[in-house]
């Protein structure tokens, strides 16, 4: 059930908005790149007492196209609000593991193969939500698209689309929210 007069859609009703990002190409394949992308923090006024923050609901990914033929390669791509790679660094196996170890990764999609034939379907979609239809709470001004890949033959990137919606929380909330997403 959802939170009643706390959710702002930015308009004031709890309609989601749908956000549209995408990395640049990789310079050469195996190798991190990632898109830094404003979020549309509101800067007016708000209820007293309350901040407004970010509720992400689901994220799409579309991978590109290149590499989707090669039944060897695992690309991922995933969203975070504190990047802790570099552009053009090594992407392979072990940096995916600790890129799904990290808590501070959102909405992690890996699309990959094992030899065998792939049967794939875009997007891929990740609901962020729990029964209740409440996301994934994020209070910063901008989040970080990231994209790798493993044994890729070509360079890559991916268009995520990512749903939210905003809603307000108490002061206290948002600090913790903030602090634990630094």
């Amino acid at each position: 059930m959802a939170r009643r007069g706390t959710l702002t859609g930015g308009t004031g009703d709890v309609k989601p908005q749908v956000l549209t990002a995408q990395t640049g190409f990789q310079s050469v394949p195996n190798a991190y790149v990632f898109s830094r992308i404003p979020l549309p923090v509101p800067r007016f006024g708000t209820q007293k007492g309350k901040a407004t923050i970010f509720e992400f609901l689901k994220v799409s990914y579309y991978f590109g196209q290149l590499n989707l033929a090669d039944a060897f390669v695992m690309e991922w791509a995933f969203i975070t609000p504190a990047v802790e790679r570099a552009q053009g660094e090594l992407s392979d196996f072990p940096t995916w593991i600790q890129d799904v170890a990290n808590p501070k990764v959102l909405a992690l999609a890996t699309l990959g193969g094992s030899g065998g034939t792939r049967a794939l379907r875009l997007p891929i979609t990740i609901d962020l939500t729990d029964n209740a239809g409440n996301g994934v709470l994020v209070a910063t001004d901008s989040v970080s698209l990231v994209f790798g890949g493993s044994s890729q033959t070509a360079v890559g990137s991916v268009v995520m689309k990512l749903l939210y919606r905003q809603v307000n929380v108490g002061v206290q909330e948002y600090v913790g929210i903030v602090q634990s997403q630094l």
